[in-house]
């Protein structure tokens, strides 16, 4: 019997070869972002349409509970394999404490591995709020890790 320490080993290497050969259509895994923004720290969602465009949610749990979805356009860098600049917008709403509702912009680029389901991104993600006061936050700048499932071409 094999040692259960092996396991996700073993995982890792048929989700990789399975990504090899398939087209990245769901990612799902945590991003890390500025302190102060209303959707910055969390998990996130993305689901990624056959035309370049994609939506992605975030759900942030730090201090407050709020949820941003955005819609997203991916553009390739030809000069790198697998990397993407991206831009697009969206809204958030937020909850616990004091309420938050607002609309955001995104821009950033995009990494896919080669051989390995992981997906990294850097972005910029502004946001302006609506409730309580108008505030505007430029300074949302965060770090996506990404499990990749593969799908089928």
């Amino acid at each position: 019997m094999m040692p259960k320490r092996f396991l996700p080993i073993i995982l890792v290497f048929v989700f990789a070869g399975l990504a090899a050969n398939a087209q990245v259509r769901h990612q799902a895994g945590v991003r890390l972002g500025s302190y102060d923004q209303v959707v910055s720290t969390g998990f996130t969602y993305r689901y990624h349409f056959n035309n370049g465009k994609a939506v992605e949610g975030i759900l942030n749990l730090r201090e407050n509970i709020a949820l941003g979805a955005l819609y997203e356009v991916f553009k390739p860098i030809n000069a790198v394999p697998n990397l993407q600049w991206f831009y697009g917008g969206g809204a958030y709403v937020g909850f616990s404490g004091f309420d938050n509702f607002g609309i955001a912009g995104i821009a950033g680029v995009d990494y896919q591995f080669t051989g390995v389901p992981v997906n990294l991104s850097l972005d910029w993600k502004p946001e302006l709020n609506f409730i309580q006061a108008v505030r505007f936050r430029a300074s949302t700048v965060a770090v996506s890790v990404r499990f990749a499932f593969p799908s089928k071409k």
